[in-house]
């Protein structure tokens, strides 16, 4: 049953608020801005990238590639799980000369990789002793071909400097083998990672620890031919009682091949198998405490989608440096000054749910998620100490333009009915001088919807639409935001036919009467959205509820900035998305719906 929005117009004067100043940013769309730190000349990136490293990525014997992780993925009972990791296996990860010998292409390919989906550094923050960071990049520090990422810390008196390998993203197990010599990488796991537009990328850790009497057995059983290194190596395996580099007998790899893990996931412990060799006398003893202690990293991309390309992957530097590992690659945009580079980051600058992030990251990395298929789902800027930024990104298959801190001319483009681009969302702010400002995300229209986007609409006009739009044409109300200017009431409004009839607006309400309308919505519907009038003093707050789907969203209001972090990580853990916020009163205070499309539902935390 279609339900007629309830208007709550509060009539008593309250005394006008001039607005508050704050810094206001660019007025460009932010997805038309270049990414800051990718340049398009290779001269003028952060150390002149080197693409031309070109060995296959090989495992024991001859023409090998891969071969215990074949073994490994062989040894799995009948299954489905099996059947799928057979089917979809690579067989040579190849470096990009190798893959591509023409450069022209080799450069085309890599300057089109993008990451998939969100991807962190493989590990976090110790508790103790000295932190972990980057030693070494695509290319050695003394030259030699590297073509990934060695990462350690350094020993903090007896401490072992062993830690946690965590996953650089969501994705699925396809290897957990030992790899022996010549391809030399020790325990290694590897992940296929699969974005939401369905592209893929790997993730390959090596030198891990799996248990030190299980890694000494794995030892004994390879076979070293000729190399002194590894016969030292089998002499160390036989040793009692084992030296303090094998790690620990609980230091074993907790993931099997066909299991799903989230980014940040514990995949392993960093050890130093295989690497130690180099450190071992005759006597089987190393010379360094952890005998070479470190993480390697490859990460991968599939050269091409049909055969013999798709069981190929290209190696690429996920810092976009292609160097050395000097100041070009910058482990925390966040924290470092990023550098300039001629490819892409694939490394998250930010992730696509954030809170209080900087203008300037913000707009220093557009294509980062635009790149992978993602576009903001809701948004909301503010001044708290600078101008800052809260909100979602999350996949879509629908473009999409943002503008911030524009004035009313440039949002009456998008002004009237059935115009080719349609704002979303969109939000005003006051300035310094007592002018509105406009903030919006604008999509296309879509097949077969009718829409009408109004701005600065008096409350006359808001009712005359509104009875066009909603009584007669069977639209509803897609975005609504009240606003004062110089002591008048204004609104902004999408009415759209994609939009059910059956919305349910409340407005011009205390924060306390607004949960109460929240909690009184009609069966059939849920809480879309939820917005506060802060040229009110208090804050006046408006409800547009939507027809219901899904699980009931958890809505907050009027509730402190201080615990949004909380919150949100609590809501991310329940499967639940952002779908509207609202950061105001200076970044104190936030209005947010959370909302969950399907699977279990949860009650509000």
């Amino acid at each position: 049953m279609n339900t007629r929005p309830l208007f709550y117009r509060i009539l008593t004067a309250t005394t006008i608020l001039s607005g508050c100043a704050y810094d206001e940013p660019t007025t460009e769309s932010v997805e038309s801005v270049s990414e800051a730190y990718r340049v398009n000349d290779a001269a003028l990136a952060c150390g002149t990238p080197n693409t031309n490293l070109g060995e296959d990525l090989n495992t024991s014997g001859a023409n090998a590639e891969l071969q215990e992780w074949t073994d490994s993925i062989q040894a799995m009972p009948s299954s489905a799980t099996k059947t799928d990791l057979l089917n979809r296996l690579l067989t040579n990860i190849q470096g990009p000369a190798t893959a591509f010998p023409d450069a022209a292409a080799r450069e085309t390919f890599l300057r089109n990789v993008r990451a998939p989906l969100p991807m962190s550094l493989p590990y976090g923050p110790q508790s103790t002793g000295n932190q972990v960071s980057l030693g070494q990049g695509w290319i050695y520090g003394g030259g030699g071909s590297h073509r990934g990422l060695d990462i350690g810390r350094a020993a903090s008196g007896s401490e072992d400097p062993s830690f946690d390998v965590l996953a650089v993203a969501d994705g699925k197990v396809i290897g957990v083998y030992f790899d022996g010599p010549p391809g030399g990488g020790g325990n290694t796991v590897i992940l296929e990672h699969t974005g939401e537009n369905g592209k893929k990328i790997y993730s390959l850790y090596m030198h891990l620890r799996n248990g030190a009497t299980n890694d000494a057995n794995a030892v004994k059983n390879i076979s070293c031919g000729a190399s002194v290194a590894c016969q030292r190596y089998q002499l160390a395996a036989n040793k009692s009682p084992l030296a303090k580099w094998w790690g620990k007998e609980s230091d074993t790899i907790p993931v099997k091949p066909g299991q799903l893990v989230k980014r940040g996931t514990k995949i392993a412990r960093a050890g130093s198998s295989m690497t130690v060799m180099d450190t071992l006398d005759a006597n089987g003893v190393s010379s360094a405490d952890w005998g070479n202690m470190h993480l390697h990293v490859y990460i991968a991309v599939p050269k091409g989608t049909t055969a013999p390309n798709d069981k190929i992957a290209v190696e690429v530097d996920a810092f976009g440096a292609y160097q050395k590992a000097n100041s070009c690659y910058v482990e925390d945009p966040l924290t470092e000054t990023d550098q300039p580079t001629y490819y892409s980051r694939l490394f998250a600058p930010f992730l696509p749910d954030f809170h209080d992030l900087g203008w300037k990251p913000f707009t220093d990395y557009p294509d980062y998620l635009s790149g992978m298929g993602y576009a903001p789902a809701t948004l909301s800027f503010y001044n708290e100490g600078g101008f800052k930024v809260t909100g979602s990104y999350q996949y879509s298959t629908t473009g999409f333009f943002l503008q911030v801190g524009v004035g009313g001319s440039k949002i009456a483009e998008n002004d009237g009915a059935n115009e080719a681009w349609v704002p979303r969302e969109t939000r005003i702010r006051i300035d310094g001088s007592g002018n509105p400002v406009y903030d919006f995300t604008a999509t296309p229209r879509q097949s077969g919807e009718q829409t009408a986007f109004w701005h600065q609409l008096t409350q006359a006009q808001l009712d005359s639409l509104y009875n066009v739009y909603v009584v007669n044409g069977g639209y509803g109300i897609g975005d609504f935001f009240p606003y004062r200017v110089a002591g008048v009431q204004y609104y902004a409004v999408l009415f759209t036919t994609s939009a059910s009839t059956s919305n349910w607006l409340t407005y011009g309400r205390s924060a306390a009467l607004v949960q109460s309308d929240i909690a009184g919505i009609p069966a059939g519907l849920q809480v879309g959205q939820v917005v506060a009038d802060t040229t009110w003093s208090p804050a006046k707050f408006s409800m547009l509820a939507v027809p219901a789907a899904g699980c009931a969203p958890h809505a907050y209001v009027d509730t402190s900035t201080l615990v949004y972090p909380v919150y949100a990580a609590q809501e991310a853990s329940l499967g639940y998305k952002l779908q509207s916020v609202q950061v105001y009163s200076g970044g104190s205070k936030f209005n947010a719906v959370f909302g969950k499309a399907s699977g279990a539902c949860h009650a509000h935390p």
